[in-house]
């Protein structure tokens, strides 16, 4: 059985809830031009945190750290992550971070940072002060927001996070163009109605110029102070609505950068202008890839893949058959149609730590990245056969002692074939440590 090389980064805070290793964030784990980023949350000499990031060449161990001692992170909720994201065309480097419900919080670093890997250049100066709003989208602060993502997609990147409270909010998305170094909005794509969809992630696919989004809907059930404006019950760490109300599986995809939205079978469903900003709405039927009614086990913002043929991959749980079990579902690009695969020996429960999914083009291989649920631990798991109805699965690395939900970096995964996962090692529930596994891909596949 390989083992990894082990990256310590610090010590996570002590904090009631995990603000470091969410399955949400996209990313808190990246690489850029041979580069590995990570951000995360250290301790201050106050009780509050610190937002910090640390990068390094990929094939070492020696890591640039930058803490940013202008803001103290306080709540204790593990809504309030941290995002990352790089835009490719221009190497600015982006931050969001410490939201649930909130006015954005939002950082850029100057043009061309991430290609300027000189530990001179790793300062905080390097970014912007803290703004309520993106570039090009001002002066007017964003607020209600949760779930900021970054994503990159050829020479832009795209920003996406949910506007509104649980059980009753919508996702909006805007690209930043490196010619302009703004943000263009393209409004409200993805709309809830007494309810809100919970994205798996949002994906691009180079070859295509595709954006794919899956995801589930929470529908919203009434509660005291529901209709109050001044309640913060919504920003409980499990608030009024919760997974009990989650259900379905959706997809939709868009070809044309945003503005036009299909679904699975290449059906237009809907368009977005400046004048019309109508959106998908998120219970369509003709998004729905299968039915997983309510209280069916299936866990919000899981883990979605596109892999270099432009196949779909999500991994999610649920419980029909009387048992909560992790789900492969897979869009074949070829046919448009889905799969769906129950995995075998590894069993979650409801509402336990969620995994991440990859897949291996040279090796036809998909990687399942599982979180402890019972107990602590990690498996990483992998999957051949994805056209035939008897897969073959298997663990190849098990270990105990850590916990949270692992993160993994895309890009160091698909373009240098390591497998780098971001997890926290816990040698006992006071003493928990930031940590990278790095795998390699080909030691996976023996």
């Amino acid at each position: 059985m390989t083992s990894p090389i082990i990256h310590i980064l610090g010590d996570d805070p002590h904090t009631t809830h995990r603000l470091n290793a969410c399955a949400y964030q996209q990313s808190a784990i990246t690489t850029f031009n041979g580069w590995q980023y990570v951000a995360f949350y250290t301790s201050s000499p106050t009780a509050a945190r610190r937002v910090t990031l640390a990068r390094r060449a990929l094939q070492t161990q020696s890591w640039q750290y930058l803490t940013f001692n202008d803001y103290e992170q306080t709540t204790d909720d593990g809504h309030n992550t941290i995002s990352i994201g790089i835009c490719p065309g221009d190497a600015t480097i982006h931050l969001s971070f410490d939201h649930h419900c909130d006015v954005l919080k939002y950082r850029i670093s100057r043009l061309g940072l991430a290609a300027d890997t000189d530990e001179s250049s790793w300062v905080g100066d390097n970014f912007s002060p803290i703004q309520n709003h993106l570039p090009g989208q001002g002066p007017s602060p964003l607020k209600d927001v949760t779930y900021p993502r970054f994503l990159p997609a050829g020479r832009d990147l795209y920003f996406e996070c949910r506007i509104g409270k649980a059980g009753a909010g919508s996702d909006i998305l805007h690209r930043y163009t490196p010619a302009t170094a703004q943000f263009t909005s393209l409004g409200t794509y993805l709309v809830g109605h007494r309810c809100n969809p919970y994205p798996n992630g949002i994906s691009f696919h180079p070859e295509t110029a595709a954006l794919h989004v899956t995801w589930t809907n929470r529908h919203f059930i009434d509660y005291d102070g529901a209709d109050d404006q001044d309640s913060t019950a919504h920003k409980a760490q499990a608030g009024p609505n919760g997974p009990e109300n989650n259900e379905g599986l959706y997809h939709s995809y868009s070809t044309d950068g945003g503005a036009t939205w299909l679904n699975s079978a290449g059906g237009l469903v809907a368009s977005l202008s400046p004048e019309t900003t109508t959106g998908l709405d998120s219970q369509d039927a003709r998004l729905r890839v299968k039915i997983i009614p309510r209280d069916s086990g299936i866990m919000n913002q899981e883990a979605q893949y596109i892999d270099s043929h432009g196949g779909v991959h999500v991994l999610n749980r649920e419980n029909t058959s009387g048992r909560e079990m992790w789900v492969h579902y897979y869009r074949d690009p070829g046919v448009g149609g889905w799969s769906f695969y129950a995995v075998p020996g590894v069993f979650p429960t409801a509402t336990g730590p969620r995994g991440k999914v990859v897949y291996c083009g040279r090796s036809n291989v998909v990687y399942l990245v599982l979180p402890g649920n019972t107990q602590d631990g990690l498996i990483i798991a992998r999957m051949s056969g994805l056209q035939s109805l008897d897969r073959e699965f298997e663990v190849v690395w098990r270990r105990r002692g850590y916990v949270g939900e692992p993160l993994v970096d895309e890009e160091a995964f698909l373009h240098f074939g390591i497998l780098s996962v971001f997890t926290m090692l816990e040698k006992d529930p006071a003493e928990r440590r930031i940590a990278v596994l790095q795998f390699d891909v080909d030691e996976l596949a023996k």
